[in-house]
């Protein structure tokens, strides 16, 4: 397993979700001996509009804010996160607890951080705090490692060094708005223990497990709900608040230094390689390809078309057959799903913490069972993914916390286990609480006016 866990998650404040929206991953006591692989998987279940996408959304935003110090600083962000932030609340909070684990050592953290305009209309860090403890002190509370409000440090862990205080205080000052304080510290805190200007306290420690936590965070987003996409497609009107250069070769720079922020994803075209990577990038085409060979027999091998620009490439997949090759852009849309999902799905076998939208969407029941089948018994990470197909039900319920329905007023509703009842079954009949399927098929007739109901209607 990795070393990084998540064990819970709260929302407040995205999309839809107007109130604070509970996940839980893990079972109520923890102590040294945390066992995740028997709660390495959740499916989330819930009707159109329940606010599924808005939870894994939230998580995005979530991850970039603890290791992208730059953030916020951002005008597409900006303009993204005026988008999806609940105009009711006007505010985004969350709330995460999770676990670093280290040999035979546990350490609980809570986290928490509030988004929220400030008298210019931008987006900054109202309140962020953390707190931690060691998990076999199951009775004791949790210790405040930092809070901050406004951009200010309210509260520094105690007795720690006058030089670190001094360290944080010269990072942070009029920074905090703008940035966590993970990020921000996390460049250089490990210079300074190495340079033994600090000591690596446990404020030092706590911070760069914090870090870590949203280095551990992939989220997938379904085409629908990226809207990432849609403000990278105007960004080179905001070049000049983005950068210098405003050439194409500028954006080109740029888009690829955001691609480097991403997971070592890839694109069906147009994937902008640093030359110097471009090797690590052939070799993940090379398991991409064994990937997909087992959906598709009958793939030869993906060649790269590559083309030269400066210090990229930019790079296309060519699917090569027996008499043909096709331009990957012209694959079915199943098989480009699975070429998107590659690497997140890799992350999580690998260690990492990964969220899925609509995972789904455009794969064959049989894929998506037996995918989620081998990362239960291999994934070494977690995976939590939103739904509409009642199929892996039946594969799910085999783990604890597996399972949660999201309803429409926005509440969740755990699956517990109940003798040999199957939750599919009870869901597909409206038996879920918070999950009433009341549609029956004649609830249709007369909406589409076909001439055969205005017959049996005389």
């Amino acid at each position: 397993m990795g070393n990084v866990y998540l064990l819970n998650y709260a929302v407040r404040g995205i999309k839809t979700l107007d109130q604070w929206i509970s996940l839980s991953f893990y079972k109520k006591t923890i102590s040294n001996d945390l066992d995740m692989q028997k709660y390495n998987i959740k499916g989330i279940y819930g009707m159109n509009g329940s606010g599924k996408s808005g939870i894994v959304t939230s998580v995005n935003v979530l991850g970039k804010l603890l290791v992208d110090q730059s953030y916020l600083n951002n005008p597409l962000v900006q303009r993204n996160l005026d988008a999806i932030i609940n105009k009711k609340t006007g505010e985004l909070s969350i709330e995460a607890e999770f676990a670093s684990k280290v040999e035979n050592i546990v350490i609980l953290y809570k986290y928490a951080v509030t988004l929220k305009k400030d008298d210019s209309g931008r987006y900054v860090i109202a309140e962020e705090r953390l707190a931690s403890k060691l998990a076999k002190n199951k009775n004791a509370s949790m210790i405040p490692i930092f809070k901050v409000a406004d951009g200010k440090v309210l509260y520094i862990l105690e007795n720690e060094t006058e030089e670190l205080k001094k360290l944080v205080s010269e990072k942070t000052t009029n920074l905090l708005l703008k940035s966590s304080m993970a990020a921000l510290l996390w460049d250089e805190m490990p210079k300074q223990v190495e340079a033994q200007k600090i000591q690596p306290s446990f404020f030092v420690i706590n911070v760069l497990w914090l870090y870590m936590f949203g280095k551990s965070l992939y989220v997938y987003l379904d085409d629908s709900d990226d809207h990432w996409d849609y403000f990278i497609n105007e960004s080179s009107k905001y070049m000049t608040d983005l950068a210098e250069d405003t050439d194409d070769l500028g954006l080109i720079r740029y888009l690829a230094e955001l691609d480097s922020k991403q997971p070592s994803k890839i694109s069906i075209s147009e994937n902008y390689i640093f030359k110097g990577r471009y090797t690590d990038f052939e070799k993940n085409v090379g398991f991409l390809y064994k990937f997909l060979k087992i959906f598709k027999a009958d793939l030869k091998k993906i060649e790269i078309d590559k083309k030269e620009n400066q210090e990229f490439y930019s790079c296309d997949l060519i699917m090569v057959y027996d008499d043909y090759k096709i331009h990957a852009e012209f694959e079915s849309t199943g098989i480009k799903k699975l070429i998107r999902l590659f690497a997140y799905l890799q992350r999580m076998v690998q260690g990492k913490i990964v969220f899925i939208d609509e995972f789904d969407s455009n794969l064959h029941d049989v894929y998506l069972c037996a995918l989620l089948e081998y990362l239960m018994e291999y994934g070494q990470g977690q995976l939590c993914f939103t739904t509409h197909n009642v199929g892996p039900m039946d594969i799910l319920k085999r783990h604890k916390k597996s399972i949660d329905f999201l309803s429409e007023d926005h509440k969740i509703y755990p699956w517990t286990a109940n003798g040999n009842y199957s939750p599919s079954k009870l869901y597909r009949t409206g038996m879920i609480e918070g999950s009433p399927f009341n549609v029956d098929s004649t609830d249709f007739i007369g909406v589409f006016g076909s001439n055969e109901e205005r017959k049996e209607n005389g």
